[in-house]
């Protein structure tokens, strides 16, 4: 069925910025650079109105409706193009689970959904309605990286929710965050000052490889995705009262713990080891408006996995946390990878493959909604979300907070990890650890 809106006129193709045409480039079969999300619904959604819904909220937008188009050679800019024959059934699915449709069912689908290449004739995004997760539902956004990145698709979807049933979509407040925004000519010397000290860093990462570790290694066409239960927030915060440090890094130390678990089933863990992880960090002002492209750089943070004790590791993490926080880096890398847009893709491989040698996997954590939403009236049960695993990357993990509590999920490459299980088994455990730890330092700090 062909849409029923027609452009008025054919436009002229539009270049992609600088660093939306950097994560094109880094598409590689075996690394496909697309952004998904999962939502699971209490009951099931009506076809009609989610039709209807996303109508209305996402082909408003002209990416949308348009597809990539590279220049000969891959040495100039690609640009957007309007697809004259537009069709919404090309890219809304709706399809059922094979049974039993359990949560497992589901991961598997996401798998294999992060395992297909997209079609570059078409727009380059894909959403699946599975009309029998369990009781209810569930929608699967997949969205090429050069559209936009996690936050931005975080964003847009929860546009198209809203905080009551009978509500109108939109009245969500977004996930906030960000880069503070520095002016003037102290601004000019921070900018200035972090320029330099980020440079020397990625200088020393390329010349110190990441530890050697069964968590990275040749990658294939398969992938695995799973997600923890839910975690409740309040906990995390508790923990982090007691122990003196944020959220982040309470979820951040548990991630580290529940690495170190899965490497110790395979290898010695010896006290200096580190996993290096790139971290996207939204670079947007909180009044930007939602506009589709990517405004992130990345941070380089070095996991703590080989600390013994606990309480030692969150230290560790807790002090290499405040050290990247005080400095402008990830403004600096959002800079280079614009430049890495506009450079020829034999430079740029070169400039990603070097990070991928030396970094084991790329980590996210977004704020979502503090309150339960609704999307074609049924309420959104939960929300998972994975980046793409930039520079051949065997390992994705993101947290995501929505509505009192936290799920993180894991992106895996089966060749590599082909039990990504694991890893969220030994993740709860070490949560829980933590939580122990908190009671045994007493009341929770003011």
């Amino acid at each position: 069925m062909t849409d029923a809106r027609e452009r008025p006129f054919r436009r002229r193709p539009q270049p992609l910025t600088a660093a939306d045409s950097a994560w094109l480039r880094m598409e590689d079969p075996t690394n496909l650079m697309t952004v998904t999300a999962v939502m699971m619904f209490r009951d099931r959604l009506e076809l009609r109105r989610l039709r209807a819904l996303i109508e209305d909220g996402l082909l408003v937008h002209d990416r949308f409706r348009q597809r990539v188009v590279e220049t000969a050679g891959r040495r100039g800019r690609p640009h957007w193009e309007d697809v004259e024959q537009f069709r919404l059934d090309d890219h809304l699915h709706a399809t059922q689970l094979p049974a039993p449709a359990d949560e497992a069912t589901l991961q598997r689908f996401v798998g294999d959904v992060m395992s297909t290449p997209l079609d570059y004739t078409k727009p380059l995004w894909h959403l699946y309605y599975l009309d029998n997760y369990g009781a209810g539902s569930a929608i699967v956004a997949r969205l090429h990286h050069c559209m936009g990145d996690g936050v931005m698709l975080v964003r847009l979807m929860l546009s198209l929710a809203s905080e009551h049933p009978e509500a109108e979509p939109g009245e969500v407040r977004p996930p906030q965050g960000g880069v503070p925004e520095r002016r003037g000519l102290a601004g000019l010397a921070f900018a200035a000052g972090s320029a330099v000290a980020t440079l020397g860093k990625l200088a020393s990462i390329m010349a110190v490889g990441d530890s050697r570790t069964a968590l990275k290694g040749p990658l294939g066409a398969r992938k695995r995705a799973t997600w923890s239960e839910r975690i409740p927030l309040e906990d995390v915060k508790a923990v982090g009262r007691a122990l003196g440090a944020t959220v982040n890094d309470v979820l951040l130390t548990a991630v580290a713990g529940a690495l170190r678990h899965y490497l110790e089933q395979h290898q010695d863990v010896g006290p200096q080891m580190t996993l290096r992880a790139v971290v996207p960090v939204n670079v947007r002002q909180a009044h930007e408006p939602l506009t589709l492209g990517n405004k992130f750089g990345l941070v380089f943070l070095s996991l703590p996995v080989g600390v013994t004790h606990r309480l030692e590791r969150l230290r560790e993490l807790k002090r290499r946390m405040n050290r990247i926080k005080h400095s402008g880096e990830a403004v600096v890398v959002y800079g280079i990878l614009k430049l890495l847009g506009v450079t020829t893709a034999a430079l740029e491989m070169t400039i990603v493959n070097l990070l991928g040698r030396n970094s084991t996997a790329v980590m996210t954590n977004v704020p979502g909604p503090r309150s339960p939403l609704y999307l074609c009236g049924s309420q959104i049960d939960d929300l998972v979300f994975w980046v793409p695993q930039s520079g051949r990357l065997a390992l994705g993990v993101s947290i995501l907070s929505y509505a009192g509590s936290v799920r993180v999920g894991i992106a895996t490459d089966e060749e590599v990890v082909p039990n990504p299980e694991d890893i969220v088994r030994a993740l709860r455990q070490a949560f829980d650890d933590l939580r122990a730890d908190a009671a045994a330092e007493g009341p929770s700090r003011s």
